[in-house]
């Protein structure tokens, strides 16, 4: 697990991405979760969408940033504060990450727990918001290119296929669960066609708490 737990850097050169709290996910030399990946032509539109949060396996409020984007025609605002702590046991892993991007606008801080057992086969995650503002919440999941995704269970669940073999189950709870179309940009220069697995729901103004996590299958 590769987790952005930093401040946003790059604010005044165009280059800051509204990453906070994003994380990516690798099984061997297999890539499960990942970004959007970056455009190094600042210039292009491409460049600016892969810059937003949206572009990220984040949670989204609203369809805005977490923090302001040069050129994205959004009110001035400081970059957001970030906290975390990080703690083991016995080789399992906890992460406990917030932070205050939403405050301004919306009245919302976003946190995000991470639990990661010692043998890598389960990942369960908690994202909250606390406040009453927003109208929406979007919660990313984008898969690499090489991955296979389906949903089961009546869309209750998704099953992930890995391109060197094994298989993973992503469940939630919380909001209403979706696989959608979503672009990976690793390499300078390409894009390729992928999926992105959605957790969403309205915010009535008494925040969210949703809950997912993915495990292995074991064979």
């Amino acid at each position: 697990i590769l987790m952005d737990t930093g401040a946003p850097v790059g604010v005044g050169d165009g280059r800051v991405h509204a990453e906070a709290l994003s994380f990516e996910m690798s099984i061997g030399k297999d890539r499960l979760i990942v970004n959007c990946g970056a455009e190094a032509d600042t210039d292009t539109e491409w460049h600016q969408a892969l810059l937003a949060t949206a572009a990220h396996s984040a949670l989204v409020v609203d369809d805005t940033n977490s923090t302001e984007l040069p050129g994205a025609g959004e009110p001035g605002a400081p970059p957001c504060v970030v906290l975390c702590n990080r703690r083991e046991a016995d080789g399992n892993i906890w992460i406990e990450s917030s932070h205050d991007g939403y405050v301004g606008r919306f009245g919302l801080t976003h946190g995000r727990h991470l639990y990661l057992s010692v043998d890598g086969s389960d990942l369960r995650g908690l994202d909250t918001l606390s406040g009453e503002g927003g109208r929406a919440f979007a919660v990313r999941f984008h898969l690499h290119p090489e991955v296979r995704a389906s949903m089961v269970q009546d869309g209750e669940a998704v099953l992930i296929r890995l391109p060197r073999g094994g298989g993973w189950r992503f469940n939630c709870a919380g909001g209403i669960l979706a696989l959608e179309e979503s672009v990976y940009g690793g390499r300078a220069g390409t894009a390729r066609r992928c999926e992105q697995i959605v957790i969403s729901g309205p915010l009535a103004g008494e925040g969210a708490v949703i809950k997912w996590r993915f495990a292995r299958i074991e064979n």
